[in-house]
């Protein structure tokens, strides 16, 4: 089963459909609603703040109805709206044709044509009564507890026969369909597999004009937290903040510190003093994927040519690539983009420059991983 990843990315995704773990986990309101555990995967030492972890979550539906699960996201306090970091979706869009057939209302999927538009009509989260699912996201603990949240919709058996279309498969091509009878049955048969993807995609293109009537299931993940050698309260005194909200900071393996929101900026701090940072969009993205990187390239894009003929000029080796872009369903106009590709310990330079430059940092997250982009304030 596909799980999008978002932070992802936020998340290292993989998906099941399992019987009950003997796992120790920490089960929240079982018992006629949606059921949430999670704990720290392969956890051997007591994690420290600011590290990097696999939780593994496990969503049981121990509602009468079918639920089909659409969002897990991180919010930064849950008394504010509109506070929440996306973590990941179960609600995604699919390279590839995909194409409604009003005559015979369903879905055709071929994964082998282009299409210039996005559809976020799939989803691999439909759980039938006491299915369960598997995920495992790739999260920094900063602060503990963590709160998350699942959005979902609970559906009728009518709701199914109406706004659910099944798969069937057919060489390189898929249909979806809306089933009755028998078919349904079948369909929503509980499966008991453990660590096996793919067993049960649908088309679902009601997710979004019903998203304000989607429900919310809280989960409070708890886990003990060791202080850093250089602890955040230290760094946040070093560079003059008195008070450190949740939110305005976060951890960066890369640059070994601690980076913090100080206006007019951002700051790293580091047992050696305090830096200035280029202007950030977030923070969290940011540094979350040069944390994932590993030993790999980190691919920035330059979004103007003024920004791309500023670091050319630094002798920056930048890449140039031309691209046909859609500007309406007819019209496509050609551009021009800049890249570079830089391993993570070159990218303290990268920062010092940009920050001379006065350039701004953004993140993006897509199906083949996350980039930083550059542009001018």
């Amino acid at each position: 089963m596909k799980l999008r990843l978002l932070l992802l990315p936020l998340l290292t995704a993989a998906l099941a459909r399992s019987a009950p773990s003997t796992a120790s986990k920490t089960p929240v309101n079982a018992g006629g609603e949606i059921e949430v555990a999670a704990e720290i995967e392969d956890l051997r030492v007591t994690p420290r703040e600011g590290d990097l972890v696999t939780l593994q979550f496990r969503v049981t539906n121990n509602t009468k109805s079918t639920v089909i699960l659409r969002d897990l996201s991180q919010p930064i306090d849950l008394m504010i709206s509109g506070s929440s970091g996306a973590v990941a979706t179960w609600q995604y869009a699919q390279s590839g044709l995909l194409t409604y057939l009003a005559d015979r209302d369903e879905w055709l999927y071929d994964k082998t044509k282009r299409s210039d538009v996005r559809r976020p009509v799939f989803n691999s989260g439909l759980l039938v009564p006491k299915e369960s699912l598997i995920l495992r996201a790739r999260v920094r603990l900063l602060e503990v507890p963590m709160d998350f949240q699942f959005s979902y919709f609970e559906l009728t058996t009518d709701e199914l026969r109406r706004k659910v279309y099944f798969e069937k498969r057919e060489d390189k091509l898929s249909r979806y369909r809306l089933l009755v009878g028998r078919d349904l049955e079948d369909a929503l048969t509980p499966s008991l597999r453990t660590e096996v993807g793919g067993h049960r995609f649908v088309v679902f293109p009601h997710a979004e004009p019903v998203a304000t009537n989607a429900l919310l299931k809280t989960f409070r993940f708890q886990t003990a937290l060791k202080t850093r050698l250089f602890a955040r309260d230290q760094a946040a005194r070093l560079a003059g903040i008195d008070n450190v909200r949740r939110g305005d900071y976060t951890y960066s393996n890369v640059f070994d510190g601690w980076v913090f929101s100080k206006p007019p900026g951002h700051v790293l701090v580091t047992p050696a003093g305090v830096v200035d940072l280029p202007e950030l969009k977030n923070v969290e993205r940011t540094f979350y994927l040069l944390d994932t990187a590993g030993t790999g390239k980190v691919e920035i894009e330059f979004r103007s040519h003024s920004a791309a003929t500023a670091l050319s000029e630094l002798r920056y080796p930048l890449v140039k690539q031309e691209k046909e872009v859609p500007i309406s369903k007819e019209v496509k106009e050609k551009r021009t983009f800049y890249y570079l590709f830089l391993s993570p310990d070159q990218l303290p330079k990268l920062f010092a420059d940009l920050r001379s430059l006065k350039l701004v940092v953004d993140v993006e997250y897509g199906d083949g991983g996350g980039r930083l982009q550059v542009t001018n304030r």
